[in-house]
């Protein structure tokens, strides 16, 4: 399966259909390779002014492309430390936070407990929906 198609799966639309859109195809996949990638940049890469990306994004896919990016974030940090052994202050620099304090707390709300907490869990990513407690 490609990484396209598991995003697709990964995330729920609204209207439980594709991007029609071919330049928010095109972002779905630039997001699932560098998360960390912000609105600016991704409006660049279309030759798009922020705002209308961000449109276009809601348009396509009921989401806001900022609480859409945010999530994806956090979704990649939990697969970090679920599966690798980087130290959590990296995790947040690799998904796109410039604070790791920041990234604590976005943490903390997404999934219940701090990143060190969810790393020491016994489940794998796919199973911790919240951190154990």
């Amino acid at each position: 399966m490609s990484g396209h198609d598991e995003l697709v799966r990964s995330h729920t639309y609204r209207d439980r259909r594709l991007p029609v859109d071919h330049r928010i195809q095109y972002i779905l996949r630039a997001i699932e390779s560098d998360p960390s990638a912000d609105i600016a940049t991704l409006a660049r890469m279309l030759d798009l002014s922020p705002s209308r990306l961000s449109h276009l994004f809601k348009r396509e896919t009921r989401h806001s492309l900022h609480s859409f990016l945010a999530n994806r974030r956090l979704e990649k940090a939990a697969q970090l430390l679920a599966r690798t052994e980087t130290p959590v202050k990296e995790v947040s620099y690799i998904v796109g936070y410039s604070h790791a304090a920041s990234f604590a707390r976005a943490f903390r709300k997404k999934f219940g407990c701090a990143p060190n907490s969810y790393r020491d869990g016994t489940g794998t990513f796919e199973t911790q929906d919240s951190c154990f407690g």
